[in-house]
């Protein structure tokens, strides 16, 4: 079976992961104590004290086990296998990812993918754990954008096998276009993307080079030590493709005129101008105007796609979260602003 959140008391999810701990540490009496549901909106995470003995010593590892969202078919950003395997062809790349204990997708266990990893402290960013604040906002951007660089700079081709073959900008605008021709989603969000989609079409260009591309990089998946980012979580919407659309998306995410909330952006985040001074700072790569903002109304485009795409299956029973419903309160204006970016 998958569980949900209603479905899976910890209890539940304990006796799991105690059999599945036991077989693939070869304890047959490791323990699982200290079960504890994780926050985010996009698939179940749990983190789990695992106490097993090995080499004729006991040993403890705090980690996290991520399954995919029940109900959902384990494919694209649901497909939690591959984000294992992502995670895990980083190993060694000096880009800090927590550390991948296992991964599949043999049903027996939790009734569709998971990936187990090592558990890492650290300080958020939004939301009652501010890991950013005015003092050091620009020092932790500098952190997060020199990490960024840093994966954008891997060599994508020693793990095409796992990320798959590389999309291109028009690729990404077509697969979101077809996302808004649902016809269970809200119309008058879908109209109000409208014209942008035309106006991002009237301008297309790729984005420059391509590399390996987190997706989602912004600050709710970056944890902080100090003004150091300790890990980057989240890896479902990884891919190869262009490296300038990971850094429009951060600047979506730091552009407070583009949101009605603040649930994703941090009060004390950097200007998305300061952003891409300190990327092209970092990589000694000039951005032009036209080609920055193109970035910054593609991220818009993209996240109001995905928001429209979640609220519809928040208020059908799909996948319930209601922030997808504060979060669409922002997508007229997210549209609204990216066109301004635009002209």
């Amino acid at each position: 079976m998958n569980f949900t959140e209603e479905q899976s008391p910890n209890g539940q999810i304990a006796d799991r992961l105690t059999a599945f701990c036991r077989f693939h540490t070869s304890d047959p009496r490791a323990l699982v104590s200290d079960v504890a549901a994780l926050p985010g909106h996009a698939g179940l995470s749990f983190r789990f004290l695992l106490e097993y003995r090995a080499d004729g010593e006991v040993k403890q590892e705090s980690l996290v086990i991520r399954l995919a969202p029940a109900g959902v078919r384990p494919a694209g950003p649901a497909d939690v296998a591959r984000q294992g395997r992502i995670m895990a062809s980083l190993r060694g790349s000096g880009i800090p990812v927590p550390p991948v204990r296992w991964f599949g997708d043999d049903r027996r266990w939790f009734g569709g993918p998971y990936y187990v990893a090592g558990f890492v402290a650290g300080r958020g960013s939004v939301k009652g754990d501010q890991a950013l604040n005015p003092g050091n906002a620009v020092s932790c951007a500098r952190a997060a954008l020199s990490v960024m660089a840093k994966l954008h700079a891997a060599d994508w081709r020693a793990v095409r096998a796992v990320w798959g073959d590389p999309v291109t900008v028009s690729a990404e605008l077509a697969r979101w276009d077809g996302l808004l021709r649902r016809p269970t989603l809200e119309p008058a969000l879908v109209s109000a993307g409208a014209p942008l989609s035309r106006r991002l079409w009237a301008s297309l260009a790729e984005a420059g080079p391509i590399g390996c591309i987190h997706g989602d990089f912004q600050w709710t998946n970056l944890l902080f030590a100090g003004q150091h980012v300790v890990a980057v979580l989240d890896w479902e919407l990884a891919a190869i493709g262009p490296t300038l659309l990971d850094l429009g998306w951060l600047c979506l995410f730091c552009d407070a005129s583009s949101w009605n909330t603040d649930l994703l952006v941090p009060s004390a985040t950097p200007q998305p101008s300061q952003i891409l001074a300190l990327y092209e700072e970092i990589t000694g790569r000039r951005l032009e105007a036209p080609l920055a903002n193109r970035l910054r109304a593609l991220a818009a485009y993209r996240f109001g796609v995905i928001t429209i795409f979640n609220l519809m299956l928040h208020r059908r029973g799909k996948r319930v979260d209601p922030a997808w419903e504060t979060l669409a309160l922002s997508v007229p204006r997210m549209f609204e602003r990216a066109l301004e970016l635009c002209s």
